[in-house]
């Protein structure tokens, strides 16, 4: 008789698995990472891998979701406690600040991340995984923010929000890529330039 799987057992062995795939992706890369290198580091067979995730990608994803959930979770509840646009748009370029890739407990991610997205480009169904995501949570964080913000009047009514979240993001997205493949990029000093500018420019 096949022993019952709790669902608390099958989530906690998932989650042993991203976090092994966490750390392969970032000491390895994720082209190089191999599914093999995280069962060595899991200590799990690869049959009981190929039980939660088909693939590399779906492994990738799901640890993708998984931060994305998080920092949805952390920014929903910053921006609530904000009470005006400006100040959650302060919020979010401070806390990008905050999470420099200089810093070696970042890098790997970022690395990772970066290399996964050029990765993606030859792949359709993963390319448009990613797009979505990009729209149906920053793009539409940013534009909900704008958008308010032009209705209390503290910004601009004649520029276009979804134009300015994609800015907003460029810029992030920029500066973080600058800082994971240049020695000594002055990140923090980069990104409150462009959080003057920026916030300028909606103000006007």
């Amino acid at each position: 008789m096949t022993p019952i799987v709790s669902e608390e057992y099958k989530e906690k062995k998932r989650q042993e698995i991203l976090q092994s795939a966490h750390v392969c992706f970032a000491e390895k890369g994720f082209e190089a990472s191999t599914v093999d290198d995280i069962v060595a580091h899991s200590g799990l067979s690869k049959g009981a891998i190929y039980n939660y995730f088909k693939s590399k990608d779906e492994i990738y994803l799901a640890l993708m979701e998984g931060q994305t959930n998080n920092s949805g979770s952390e920014f929903a509840k910053a921006i609530a406690e904000r009470k005006t646009a400006l100040d959650k748009l302060n919020y979010l370029f401070e806390a990008y600040q905050d999470n420099d890739p200089n810093d070696e407990e970042n890098k790997g991610q970022a690395i990772v991340h970066f290399e996964f997205r050029l990765y993606s480009t030859r792949n359709p169904k993963l390319k448009k995984v990613l797009t979505d995501r990009y729209k149906d949570f920053f793009v539409s964080l940013l534009t909900r923010i704008i958008n308010e913000g032009q209705i209390a009047g503290e910004f601009n009514k004649e520029l276009d929000p979804g134009i300015y979240a994609d800015i907003f993001w460029g810029m992030v997205s920029g500066v973080t890529l600058q800082a994971t493949i240049l020695e000594d990029y002055q990140y923090k000093h980069i990104l409150r330039e462009m959080q003057t500018m920026f916030l300028e420019k909606l103000k006007l």
